[in-house]
């Protein structure tokens, strides 16, 4: 049988898929102010204990909106329930550069996180309803180079932009949201859509509950999904404390979308061909090894090597375990599976942040160790499943 190339598994891709590409990547190369959120409350003089506060609030809306937008990419269509959540992250975003007290910050963050969260299970749930199964991994490692690019480029400018005005960061950030959302309703199809009777998360609940690989995978993630957060929260600290300015942080995170942007479509294809959870159990792990090789940093060289091996695990990872969560979830329930995948890193960007600058802030060597930890039982719970299988 013959095995499709890179070249030709891309060209096969439908022309929608590139119009939501463009999306992303415009939408995510102007993801400017979380990243530098750390930064920016850190600068007017809030504690640890508040910049958590503000992440958690965040979190909550974005727990809400998983099981909002979920439902709504289902009954409404992915591209309206895209629109929807973008116009409203460029509101929230507004709303947060005008705040002015802890209390604003907090709400405001907390609607970043509702409108901010809807989009995403739309819009994973639409590029799988677009692509063949034999050709999932090679479309989500295209978003994900697409996404990646924008996010180096961004990482890059919002480092500049943050050295001279924060401001700066939540017009941009606004802005592409809007552009998304315009590319959303007037470009993309609606997708796979269920009546209102099966919309209901009831049944869908009771299906993810009886899917025995699928919760493998939602722990595994969710341990997981700790070290991505880690590094827009601690290492951001870590890095200026080492003495370094911002926008050396944002040329160090720029450098894990430059790779990806790189690398990550030649690792999919031959992780693709690989057992998925296997392939997802070593990505895990080196995202946890990663974050803990920056136990040993004296300077930003060591934070960057750290970066290099965790980037490495995040493109082992993600593309395969994006294709393999959507082969476990029904059609007409796509958007509740992927929303329910997405309180992972939800809860994830409430809990970690505020954790990690504890803990760094206590003693630092517990939270790179942790976070290693944190990759160890990753593997092993995404290798769960293979083990029962082979008891069996």
């Amino acid at each position: 049988m013959h095995q499709e190339s890179m070249l030709e598994q891309i060209r096969a891709l439908p022309g929608t898929v590139w119009i939501l590409v463009l999306g992303l990547f415009v939408h995510r190369f102007g993801t400017f102010v979380v990243p530098f959120l750390t930064l920016y409350l850190t600068d007017l003089g809030y504690t640890t204990g508040r910049i958590g506060i503000v992440f958690a609030a965040m979190a909550v809306g974005g727990v809400i909106a998983m099981f909002l937008g979920g439902r709504l990419a289902d009954l409404i269509g992915r591209s309206r329930t895209m629109a929807i959540s973008l116009a409203g992250m460029a509101v929230a975003m507004i709303l947060m550069w005008q705040a002015d007290s802890f209390i604003a910050f907090t709400i405001s963050s907390f609607l970043l996180g509702i409108t901010s969260s809807m989009y995403h299970p739309a819009a994973n749930s639409l590029l799988v309803d677009l692509v063949p199964e034999a050709r999932r991994v090679t479309a989500f490692a295209v978003v994900r180079w697409a996404v990646n690019i924008g996010f180096a480029a961004g990482m890059a400018a919002g480092g500049i932009l943050a050295e001279k005005n924060f401001a700066y960061l939540f017009l941009g950030d606004a802005i592409s949201s809007i552009v998304f959302a315009g590319i959303s309703l007037w470009m993309l199809p609606q997708g796979i859509r269920t009546s209102r009777a099966k919309s209901k998360w009831a049944p869908a609940l009771r299906h993810i509950l009886g899917n025995k690989p699928f919760i493998a995978y939602f722990v595994a993630l969710g341990l997981s999904v700790s070290t991505f957060f880690i590094w827009g929260s601690s290492v951001a600290k870590f890095t200026t404390d080492l003495g370094y300015s911002k926008e050396i942080y944002g040329w160090i995170m720029a450098a894990n979308g430059l790779l990806i942007a790189i690398c990550e479509l030649g690792i999919s294809q031959i992780t693709r061909k690989r057992n998925a959870q296997r392939v997802i159990a070593l990505g895990f792990f080196l995202c946890g090894a990663g974050v803990w090789i920056n136990g040993f940093a004296h300077s930003w060289v060591v934070i960057l090597i750290a970066l290099i091996v965790f980037t490495f695990g995040e493109m082992i990872a993600l593309p395969v375990a994006s294709a393999y969560m959507a082969a476990l979830a029904p059609d007409e329930m796509r958007g509740r599976y992927t929303a329910v995948i997405g309180l992972t890193w939800n809860v994830g960007h409430g809990i970690a942040p505020w954790l990690g600058l504890t803990l760094y802030e206590h003693q630092p060597s517990l939270l790179w160790w942790g976070c290693l930890a944190a990759g160890i039982a990753s593997a092993a719970t995404m290798l769960l499943p293979l083990r029962t299988k082979n008891s069996t």
